[in-house]
């Protein structure tokens, strides 16, 4: 047996209040995460605590990185000069690859101007951290113990 429609209009009518209740609701919810003198009052504390962190830590670390600059500023030799010459080759030729100087040409110019920004940047970071990697391979293969073998 079906509905009557009394019932499906009183069934309807239920429905309308349960949703306008929830809507109501959610609104009087967005307006408090909304309010932002509100917000600052319930999470100022946080916020602040928050801040206090990032500049301690902020500040330790400009400190370490000035004692450890001038740590390596006094010890600091040309460790390229210290490596093989072949390995100073092969590093020049990795970048001047990662530079895209490989090929200077008209098409090089072309491509520079029209390089995205996300490339660039990593072009940069590779240049930047190929002596660090290169440096710490040299002192791998340096440190490590002759093999029996060879």
């Amino acid at each position: 047996m079906g509905t009557t429609p009394e019932q499906a209009r009183a069934q309807i009518a239920a429905t309308r209040s349960r949703v306008d209740a929830t809507l109501d609701r959610v609104e009087l919810r967005l307006r408090r995460e909304l309010d932002a003198k509100r917000r600052l009052r319930r999470d100022g504390p946080r916020l602040a605590a928050g801040l206090a962190v990032v500049a301690v830590v902020g500040t330790v670390y400009l400190l370490r990185q000035r004692r450890r600059r001038g740590r390596e500023d006094q010890g600091a030799g040309d460790w390229i000069e210290e490596m093989p010459e072949e390995w100073r080759l092969r590093l020049q030729e990795l970048l001047q690859e990662a530079a895209g100087h490989a090929h200077p040409g008209p098409s090089h110019r072309r491509t520079e101007k029209s390089r995205g920004v996300a490339q660039a940047v990593a072009l940069r970071a590779g240049r930047l951290a190929a002596p660090v990697v290169m440096n710490a391979v040299a002192k791998r293969l340096a440190a490590r113990p002759p093999d029996a073998a060879g």
